[in-house]
């Protein structure tokens, strides 16, 4: 395994259009790991099937809709390529299986619609004889009307979908959330992400909320009897951006893995949410200065106040180990093989705008994948003042540290006398 790589290896590298191999960094594997790549659950999507572009709302309904002749089932694989920005009247729901959706460079699917009945965007639910399973989106841009407390929708569901990945997309401003997970869904893995709130929140409505900048609803209720024992997850390399105030992740229930994630939403209300029977193992995180990292959200006084929860080597966190019932605690290496990457280069590495989290892949039609739109990232030509830098340090590219950089492009990690610090490019 490679040296910081987050990587697991239990299962099948994948060969398709869809994931296809693809000039990234070292530390992106370019396909779903951890619970989204478990022997004889891997998540594939359309890999195999047709292609198709889509520029409307019209078309992405259609593409997503396509039924198999013979059987009628939406069942048929598709690698769908959305292309430019596409404005979606209404939530739109599934009940499909075996699709990848591609954003090619700037793609963007979004609502305008802040009321309880037409916000929200995407959703991908089971039920009525008819499930979701097996979906890909990667590389694209979902964006709600803005947060507003009316028990409106979010901007991506899942509602009892197994095998899911979502990779490199930025999504926000959800009027509920952003992207929430509940009821059977399992076997989820979300790299690469970048969450924003980029639009004020609106107060007044009917839920009483003022600010409902939430993000990850892992379990939808403490009651909810189809939950236990799923919504298994792996966060992994993801990004919560100023804006995002509570849920990032909020879990009941799950086995959730956390790993190598960055926070920068100081003056939030908290980051990790802890709640019923919910087992969280999160590990070499950076929380930026001002960010509230856990939040305890069980309720013992109702039954409800089980739950385990671990907190290893985190940046302004302290390492926690803690528990309440006798679920044991989970331990992501009980069931996959990782190594996670340096805690002190998540800021460079994940939040790195060209080739961190977020919808920054270069995806060609019929080709996938195949790099970041920004190759090789401009170089900022940085002038700090001497008397705020206390210290550097120096990274290549690939994220090892020198003691004296050379000649080329470096990382340069400076610490300042106000005791914040700063990443910059910079080419010598």
């Amino acid at each position: 395994m490679k040296k910081f790589a987050l990587i697991f290896t239990m299962a099948t590298p994948l060969v398709a259009t869809a994931v296809a191999v693809a000039p990234l960094s070292e530390y992106d594997l370019n396909q779903p790991v951890g619970w989204g790549a478990m022997p004889d659950f891997e998540v594939t999507g359309g890999e195999g099937g047709q292609e198709i572009v889509v520029t409307t709302e019209a078309e992405f309904d259609a593409a997503m809709n396509t039924r198999d002749k013979e059987t009628r089932e939406r069942d048929v694989p598709m690698i769908i390529y959305v292309k430019g920005e596409i404005e979606f009247k209404s939530m739109h729901t599934y009940h499909v299986k075996n699709k990848t959706i591609l954003g090619l460079p700037g793609a963007r699917i979004f609502s305008n619609d802040r009321t309880k009945k037409n916000s929200g965007v995407l959703k991908f639910t089971s039920g009525s004889g008819a499930d979701s399973e097996n979906i890909i989106i990667r590389n694209l841009t979902i964006q709600g009307a803005g947060a507003y407390d009316v028990d409106g929708d979010d901007a991506l569901l899942f509602q009892g979908v197994k095998r899911v990945w979502v990779d490199h997309c930025t999504i926000g401003d959800g009027v509920d959330s952003s992207l929430d997970c509940n009821h059977e869904s399992d076997y989820i893995c979300i790299s690469w992400c970048k969450f924003v709130y980029s639009i004020p929140p609106l107060a007044g409505g009917s839920g009483g909320s003022d600010d409902h900048r939430y993000c990850n609803t892992w379990g939808s209720s403490d009651k909810d009897e189809t939950s236990p024992g799923h919504l298994n997850t792996t966060f992994a390399n993801c990004w919560w951006d100023e804006g995002c105030m509570e849920r990032c992740p909020r879990v009941r229930f799950g086995k959730v893995h956390i790993a190598n994630c960055y926070y920068t939403n100081k003056g939030n209300h908290y980051s990790i949410g802890y709640g019923y029977k919910s087992n969280i193992y999160a590990e070499n995180c950076w929380f930026a200065d001002g960010v509230v990292v856990d939040k305890d959200y069980t309720d013992a006084k109702k039954g409800y106040g089980e739950y385990n929860l671990q907190i290893v080597n985190c940046h302004n966190s302290p390492d926690k180990k803690q528990s309440v019932g006798d679920i044991e605690y989970f331990l992501p290496s009980d069931y996959y093989e990782y190594e996670v990457f340096d805690m002190e280069l998540v800021p460079i590495i994940v939040g790195n705008e060209q080739r961190g989290a977020g919808a920054n892949l270069m995806v060609e039609e019929g080709k996938g994948v195949t790099g970041y739109v920004a190759q090789e990232s401009s170089i900022d030509d940085i002038k700090v003042e001497k008397a705020m830098v206390t210290s550097r340090e120096y990274l290549t590219p690939d994220g090892t540290r020198v003691s004296e950089p050379g000649r080329g492009l470096y990382m340069v990690r400076e610490h300042l006398n106000d005791g914040t610090f700063r990443v910059r490019k910079v080419i010598y």
